[in-house]
């Protein structure tokens, strides 16, 4: 498979969770109905099928698509809640801003 410069590694992606997590690859892979051997597999592959994937990310409780969807440019479309929601917090952040000079000069 060729690989794009755009390319996300799943299988780091993957990798990351079970180390993070001390998952053992035999019972991740009996989890989904494949042998530890596999699971090794997919931890060395930059590119993982979605519907192993998806199997993953139900065994492991772990969203790796949002993992995924994070690694993208805020630009591209289905961003725009997170757009919102960052906006939102910067809003926040400068009315936690002002209410706090005016506390301070309140104490002065």
């Amino acid at each position: 498979m060729k690989k794009s410069k755009n390319n996300i590694d799943t299988g780091k992606l993957l990798s990351d969770i079970i180390s993070k997590n001390k998952i053992n690859k035999s019972e991740l892979g009996k989890a989904i109905n494949r042998d530890g051997v596999s699971i090794l597999k997919y931890t060395q592959n930059e590119s993982i099928q979605t519907g192993i994937l998806i199997e993953l990310c139900y065994a492991l409780e772990h969203n790796f698509f949002q993992d995924i969807a994070n690694q993208l440019p805020n630009t591209f479309t289905g961003n725009e809640h997170k757009n919102e929601e960052l906006e939102a917090l910067k809003e926040e952040i400068k009315v936690l801003k002002i209410q706090n000079e005016v506390l301070m000069k309140i104490r002065s």
